[in-house]
């Protein structure tokens, strides 16, 4: 049995479009939820435990990506990954190095999110 820690920040759930840029390759993503501490992940590529990468995510409102809104770029740390039955890949990763800016704009979607 696991041990249950709890969470710094409240986790919503939201799907956001997400670009994963990593050294050896960018590929996109879904977030499965979001907090402003990070998200849970959904892609079809593993990510490494304690990889680091710089993350875009974006706001989608009707199934398109929100042009109104500028996309969150931010680095983003890979703190637990998991693979599905169906070859998908799952990864849940901490924002770091968080500017007003970026806190700003997490905290701004995660309040117009459908709790």
């Amino acid at each position: 049995m696991s041990e249950h820690h709890a969470r710094e920040h409240a986790r919503v759930d939201l799907r956001l479009s997400a670009e994963v840029h990593l050294q050896r390759a960018d590929f996109t993503a879904v977030t499965r939820n979001l907090s402003e501490g990070g998200a849970a992940l959904e892609c079809d590529r593993p990510l490494a435990d304690g990889e680091q990468f710089n993350l875009s995510l974006f706001l989608v409102v009707e199934g398109v990506e929100d042009e109104q809104t500028p996309p969150l770029q931010v680095w983003a740390r890979v703190m637990w990954t998991a693979e599905g039955d169906d070859g998908t890949h799952a990864a849940g990763v901490r924002f770091e190095r968080m500017t007003p800016a970026q806190t700003a704009w997490l905290a701004r979607v995660l309040s117009i999110a459908p709790h």
